[in-house]
């Protein structure tokens, strides 16, 4: 059914979408959004170029339906969440495979290649991954039709995580062209209704992040307020809602997160300072919203810190999580980047220096274990503390 909703979503991308009326009687998809915010005078909705209708039906048509895995859906209940009666704390890693990094991710891995890797973060309590999808990874055709062949991986990457015992956060609207990003709204719209709607009997999903670090985009592009932010913020995510009424709307801002409150279903932050500004910001987030709260992106890079004080730092960090009774945590990253790995695809032979964004992870590229483990596995309850 929701392949021709799709279809149809396609035909009207020239022309604004109104968002889908809710009628699933699910009452955790239409939290009141109390957020105060003017119609936006810009960013406009502007044409969107297409292919032809003809072929985009056809290739449309082409994409099997997903069929998912087997479960029960994760629900929030009260500061966290819950399965099968059972509090789930979030113990996550924010997730690409050591030699599929950002683009490479959807367009070049084998996902039995990264089997490996999902068993190593299992044997130390992680129990969810938080994934990017690249929208110019999964759409062609301005934006308009999916790719088989990279749905078709992403397919069989989300039954083997799930089937190793994860749960998934699957991070939206990734290294998009930002201002296109909020102009044609539209396309905003019909790709993230196809991505959730396309997943929306899967169990293993806890949740769609509509956009990571919206907040920065407003201070990077003189054309976009934060007001613009939000009110794209709360169209897209009532047609997520509507396509996928078991799974949640989060959106992980890195400054203020507090002003997605009223729009989203559990909040998300990310802090990569040290640990009294995390203490900081996890106090101003718990004074203004009762809502769910997690911290979304964590990291500490051993190019920066010897291993013994990555350690430490991740003591304290899932110390004051733990604390303020926060839905969970998810660290940036699992593994280290090999450089040749970090170049873009087109060129493969750019030279590059060691930096901090190739060693944020709690394994070395030999799959070497650090010392941040040993917080790790306390953390998730693999180990005891004593």
């Amino acid at each position: 059914m929701w392949r021709w909703v799709f279809v149809l979503l396609f035909f009207s991308a020239c022309q604004p979408i109104s968002p889908p009326v809710n009628d699933t009687g699910f009452s955790l998809v239409t939290p009141a959004v109390d957020i105060t915010v003017d119609p936006p005078a810009k960013p406009s909705n502007t044409p969107i170029p297409s292919c032809d209708v003809e072929e985009a039906t056809y290739v449309t048509g082409l994409l099997p339906e997903y069929v998912p895995t087997q479960g029960d859906f994760v629900h929030l209940a009260g500061n966290g969440f819950n399965l099968n009666g059972e509090p789930f704390p979030i113990y996550g890693i924010n997730y690409y495979p050591r030699d599929y990094p950002y683009e490479r991710f959807l367009v070049e891995m084998q996902v039995s290649s990264v089997e490996f890797e999902l068993n190593l973060m299992r044997d130390v309590g992680i129990n969810t991954l938080r994934i990017f999808l690249h929208h110019d990874d999964l759409f062609t055709c301005a934006g308009t039709v999916p790719r088989i062949d990279r749905f078709a991986r992403l397919d069989e990457f989300i039954h083997a995580a799930v089937t190793t015992g994860f749960r998934l956060i699957l991070v939206l609207n990734q290294d998009v062209d930002v201002l296109a990003l909020y102009n044609n709204i539209s396309r905003s719209q019909y790709q993230a209704a196809f991505i959730a709607g396309r997943y929306t009997a899967e169990p293993g999903i806890i949740a769609y992040d509509l956009r990571e670090r919206g907040d920065i985009d407003a201070l990077t592009f003189r054309e976009l307020t934060p007001n613009d932010i939000l009110v794209w913020l709360s169209e897209v995510a009532q047609v997520v809602r509507a396509a996928a009424p078991n799974q949640y709307i989060t959106a992980s801002w890195d400054n203020a997160a507090e002003q997605t409150a009223s729009i989203v279903d559990f909040v998300s932050f990310q802090n990569f300072e040290p640990i009294d500004s995390l203490r900081e910001e996890i106090a101003i987030l718990t004074a203004n919203t009762d809502k769910p709260i997690l911290l979304a992106a964590i990291g500490y890079s051993t190019f920066d810190y010897d291993e013994l004080g990555q350690r430490q730092a991740y003591f304290q960090a899932f110390e004051a999580v733990a604390q303020n009774n926060l839905a969970g945590w998810v660290v940036w990253t699992g593994f280290d980047y090999p450089l040749p790995k970090l170049c873009p695809i087109a060129e493969p032979d750019c030279q590059l220096e060691p930096s901090a964004q190739t060693r944020f992870g709690l394994w070395n590229t030999s799959y070497f274990p650090k010392r941040a483990l040993d917080a790790v596995r306390i953390a998730t309850g693999v180990d005891s503390a004593s």
